[in-house]
């Protein structure tokens, strides 16, 4: 469950974004990337079962880069996200852009007989 609060603040940075403009608008959705991506990674993390340590040991790397990577204070290279991915079981991959909630106001939907990647990589058809 979301945070009321935090909602209430993404939605004061979504009305700020819009009000100064596409460069704005940009930026927000690069801030939302980073922690999809770090929220993404901490649950896969807990799903296997494995602790920051047991990972950062898989992975060769520190604890505290999961750390960063997980809060969303990291710029990992693509070697370290592999590296990352492959111990969860994972695969890294450009996935088809969709409607955010601030341009699926403004933007018409996906065709209906559009392909949704689920959990595991699988494809999904969108229900008409």
């Amino acid at each position: 469950m979301t945070n009321p609060k935090f909602t209430e603040f993404m939605q004061e940075l979504e009305r700020e974004a819009k009000a100064e403009g596409p460069a704005a608008v940009e930026e927000l959705e690069t801030f939302r990337s980073y922690f999809r991506l770090a929220r993404e990674v901490a649950d896969a993390r807990k799903s296997k079962g494995l602790s920051q340590q047991q990972l950062a040991e898989k992975c060769g790397l520190n604890q505290s880069e999961i750390s960063d990577i997980e809060r969303g204070g990291a710029n990992p290279t693509f070697r370290t996200l592999q590296s990352v991915a492959r111990q969860l079981d994972l695969r890294i991959g450009l996935l088809p852009a969709r409607p955010t909630r601030m341009a699926a106001r403004t933007k018409t939907s996906p065709p209906h007989n559009a392909r949704a990647t689920g959990a595991g990589g699988r494809q999904h058809r969108r229900r008409r």
